[in-house]
Formats: C-alpha cells, structure tokens, sequence
C-alpha cells in the first residue's frame, strides 16, 4: 500500500482509492473503541445494552481477510465522519495504534452482551458497495464544510450499515447504525453518492 493511503484521517471523499481497496475485501471483524466500558457506557450514553456498539463514544476499526484495518470516527470541525489506515498488509501499523490506547474499551460488534444480533450477520460478508452520505448544510457556517455524514457500507448479503456523524440523533456523535436509525427530520436532507 502506498504513503498517501497511509497519511492520516480524512473524509471518504478524499479516500476513494482506499475505499476501492476494501471492496470485495471480506470484513473479518468489526470493534468499537468506547471511551466507556459496557455497563458505564449505557448510562453517560443513555442506551440499551445491546446499543453499546452502536452508539457508545469511540473510534470503530473495521479488520479485513487481507490484514489491512480501517479506522473510522467523526470530525465536527468538518461535519464529517473520517476514515484512516491503522494496518496495512504490509506490516504498517499507525504511530500511535487504537488498539494501544489503554483509555479505550474494545467492544466486538459480536458481543452477545452490548452488541444487537444483527451485526453479526455483517461480520464474514464481502463488502459489495459503498455510498458516501452528505448533508445539505443548514445554515451558512456549514456551506464551506464537507458534511460527508455517513458512509454506508453494502455486504455481499445485501445487508448495510452507516459509519454516522450523527445521523441518528442530529449530534456531533460517531455512531454505527443501520438507515432505520437515520432521525427522520436528517433523512430528507440527505443525498447519497456511490464510491
């Protein structure tokens, strides 16, 4: 993998060659980094148990067949959710590791306690399709941003789901959520764009 896939986050439009990479790449395992563990996260976050994956702070790292991870959070200042190489294939691995980071509590998305069922029929599928979501911006400090808020991932299975800057509350929150998360009043002002 070259230098320029390597070099830091960015939003997904500015990572498409890194996006084509992981089509057709089988996605081994998906693991939130919650600034919480479980049982805490449900209370500063006020979910569900089963909720925890999806809706806790933190970064996601998506681990793929090849040994590449993704890495994945959101950035207020530009709106946007963002992605970066945390390991490639080749034995890069990022200064400064997610999965280093003593402060972070790993949260399998096939967790049987704070995870839902469905993510597991997610984890072991090929990545088929990904669409960037932007936001019309609605007000004038966010015409000069990005607002690419979610970026939607399509398994071989035809099931999806949505990396999220907070598409299911109207929040500066990274979430991963499916598109029936997606808060009604958000839904209209969204357009998706195939990678």
């Amino acid at each position: 993998m070259d230098n320029e896939l390597r070099d830091g986050s960015s939003i997904p439009s500015d990572r498409i060659k890194l996006l084509q990479i992981i089509k057709n790449n089988k996605l081994n395992k998906l693991v939130r980094y919650s600034w919480w563990e479980g049982k805490e996260a449900m209370e500063q976050c006020e979910i569900a148990q089963n909720e925890v994956f999806s809706l806790t702070a933190g970064p996601l790292l998506l681990y793929f067949q090849s040994g590449l991870v993704v890495g994945a959070a959101s950035d207020p200042s530009r709106n946007s959710v963002i992605i970066w190489v945390e390991k490639d294939d080749t034995g890069y691995v990022k200064s400064e590791p997610v999965e280093n980071d003593t402060d972070l509590y790993p949260i399998d998305a096939e967790d049987k306690t704070y995870s839902s069922p469905y993510w597991i029929q997610i984890v072991g599928q090929s990545i088929k399709e990904i669409n960037i979501i932007k936001r019309d911006p609605y007000n004038a400090l966010f015409e000069e941003l990005p607002n690419e808020v979610g970026l939607e991932i399509v398994m071989e299975n035809d099931m999806k789901f949505i990396l999220s800057h907070g598409l299911h509350n109207d929040s500066d929150d990274f979430s991963v959520i499916t598109a029936s998360q997606i808060e009604i009043d958000i839904l209209e002002n969204l357009k998706w764009f195939t990678c």
